[in-house]
Order: C-alpha cells, then sequence, then structure tokens
C-alpha cells in the first residue's frame, strides 16, 4: 500500500571552516559525511515529518537523529 506517507532519505556533505586563531584558513581540511533516514508523513497539509537520522563522518564520528519538522 503507497499512501506516500512513509519515505527514505540519503544524505552526503562535505563541510570545511577556518579559524584565525589557529591560522587553519578555509579548505585546509574538510570534513566529509554521509547518512540515511526515514521519514514519517504525520501531515499531509503541513508537511510535517516524524525523522530518523543515522549518520557517519569523520574520524569515526557518528550519531543518530530524531526530529519533528515541516518540509519547505
Amino acid at each position: 500500500m503507497h499512501n506516500g506517507r512513509l519515505g527514505l532519505v540519503l544524505f552526503a556533505t562535505m563541510t570545511t571552516v577556518s579559524n584565525c586563531q589557529s591560522g587553519e584558513a578555509l579548505f585546509d581540511a574538510v570534513a566529509p559525511s554521509a547518512g540515511g533516514g526515514l521519514r514519517l508523513l504525520l501531515n499531509k497539509r503541513s508537511r510535517t515529518n516524524l525523522c530518523l537520522d543515522v549518520a557517519w563522518g569523520k574520524d569515526r564520528a557518528s550519531g543518530v537523529y530524531l526530529a519533528l519538522q515541516e518540509a519547505f
């Protein structure tokens, strides 16, 4: 049964920062991350989702994220 209430997401990103105090310039270091998640659409009119994501990043960093939010 496909009613549009359950969805899957995959994501990947890379970020960089600068730090004047340590002398690190933008793009000296890059931190990649990737993950996936589930979306449960709670209200079609407001597009409110219950989100559960798992992500992995640089240096064995990982996290599990739970959110209740609107999609734009």
